[in-house]
């Protein structure tokens, strides 16, 4: 395999790509490590582009004995090449322990980091690096494991965005030559790389991936790495369809986004086909969170799952920090330390309202409180009733006040045969997030309470006289035209 062929290939190609990248390439930055890869690379860089277009990147990551030695060797490269280069050190070690991230992601986030700011010091667009075949399978059979969607089986691209970093690209001219390939191109050409003992431990998921699981799949299947990597390739033009529908969706049905929360509507959301509403879940973590790589399915079915039975105040937990609550009419994602405005029923005063009946009340971030009586009810269509925020209840339990709960109240929910319980209990069992609870509408009496607004009805306000008066209660947005 002639790999200067393949990389002049690859930058001939480079325009006709699925991403618009900028021509030419005035200059390039090199990320070299000292091993095989990343010296290949550079070597073959050199006689394709030249030096003059060259910038070589070194981070020692300060892990290992040998990594200022492995820093020297990479700033002698340079000098011998007449290459201008950048070499840093940042204790990754540290930096994981910091942001409760793996060795390996804090390592990768700190590279990048480190390459967007030596390209924007030296004016250049791309940064060229020198993940292999080999890499691109091990990184698919990777996702797999953790349970990644489409965007993670596509493996890496050749040409991607680098990450939170405008207008510079990450460039990946080795993606397709395999790792034996570029070993023996170091062979021919009297290359004497670095050989880092660290890619052999296996207290390092991908090592163990690499040493162990992939070659007992070669035993199943001699072409397990082939077979992955054209999987990724397939997978990336699908992908590539997917994430144009998803952008739109994701347009259509966004309501708000700040630097830490955002807001759907969640009627547009649930339109969607479920291939969407799972994508523009992920899509929210990642722009909330641009540095979170691995967005797994778990979370985000918990999120969709939830979404979909369409209890309002209900949250649930996503990566990054992150918390989905499920709005009356919105799907708000936010950093679970953000303090969002929320258009969920909230009470502001501290004083009880006494309900006019019939009437209405308007609370003070849109939502209001109607009530209605009716003489005659039908019992079916109450026992029916399947909306959370309607209630019907006796007549006879009247006066009613709307208030927030007390310290210490309690609450005999419907359905649990009068069983008492902690309306604390019953509010986070409810999922109502904790800095609405203090400010949650409910509904009492002078003897107990009547209605946790939006959620639970108590035992004793249950309808059971077809031919007595009740009260409907319900809990809506007014619209703005209609408050007077």
């Amino acid at each position: 395999m002639d790999l200067r062929k393949q990389v002049a290939a690859f930058f001939a190609t480079l325009a006709e790509g699925a991403r618009p990248f900028p021509l030419p390439i005035p200059k390039l930055i090199v990320g070299v490590s000292g091993g095989p890869d990343s010296l290949a690379l550079l070597h073959v860089l050199k006689e394709v582009l030249g030096a003059e277009r060259l910038v070589i990147a070194h981070l020692n990551h300060g892990l290992r004995p040998s990594a200022a030695a492995e820093a020297q060797f990479v700033a002698e490269t340079a000098v011998s090449h007449h290459i201008p280069h950048h070499i840093a050190t940042i204790d990754v070690a540290a930096l994981a322990k910091a942001q409760k991230l793996s060795l390996e992601e804090a390592g990768r986030q700190a590279r990048y980091r480190f390459f967007a700011r030596v390209a924007e010091q030296e004016g250049a667009t791309a940064v060229a690096v020198g993940h292999n075949a080999d890499d691109q399978a091990e990184t698919v059979l990777m996702h797999l494991l953790r349970g990644s969607g489409l965007a993670g089986m596509r493996g890496m691209e050749s040409v991607a965005p680098m990450p939170q970093t405008a207008g510079v690209w990450l460039l990946r001219p080795f993606l397709v030559i395999p790792r034996a390939a570029i070993e023996q191109y170091c062979q021919d050409n009297q290359l004497h790389p670095l050989q880092d003992a660290s890619n052999r431990d296996p207290a390092f998921f991908r090592n163990r991936l690499r040493h162990q699981l992939l070659p007992l799949l070669a035993d199943y299947n001699p072409q397990i790495k082939a077979r992955l990597q054209n999987m990724a390739a397939v997978v990336a033009a699908d992908e590539a369809l997917l994430t144009k529908l998803q952008q739109e969706a994701f347009t259509a049905i966004l309501l708000e986004q700040h630097v830490d929360w955002l807001a759907f509507d969640r009627e547009k959301w649930t339109a969607l086909p479920i291939s969407l509403q799972r994508r523009t879940l992920r899509q929210a973590v990642w722009a909330l969170r641009p540095a979170w790589r691995d967005v797994t399915f778990r979370p985000i079915e918990q999120a969709h799952t939830a979404i979909l039975k369409g209890q309002s105040g209900i949250h649930i937990s996503l990566p990054g920090d992150l918390i989905l609550t499920v709005e009356y009419g919105r799907i708000l994602i936010a950093s679970a330390h953000h303090n969002i405005p929320t258009n969920l029923p909230q009470l502001t005063g501290s004083e009880p309202i006494l309900l006019p009946i019939p009437g209405r009340v308007i609370l003070e971030n849109g939502w209001g409180l109607e009530t209605a009586v009716h003489d005659t009810p039908n019992l079916a269509i109450i026992q029916a009733n399947t909306d959370p925020w309607q209630a019907s209840i006796p007549a006879t339990s009247a006066p009613l006040h709307l208030r927030s709960r007390q310290p210490g109240e309690r609450f005999q929910p419907l359905g649990m045969d009068g069983q008492s319980v902690r309306l604390k209990e019953v509010m986070i069992n409810r999922k109502i997030p904790a800095p609405l609870r203090p400010h949650w509408p409910i509904i009492a009496n002078a003897d107990h309470l009547i209605w946790l607004v939006g959620h639970q009805l108590d035992e004793r306000a249950c309808v059971t006289n077809p031919h007595a008066p009740i009260v409907h209660l319900r809990c809506r947005l007014i619209p703005k035209n209609d408050k007077d």
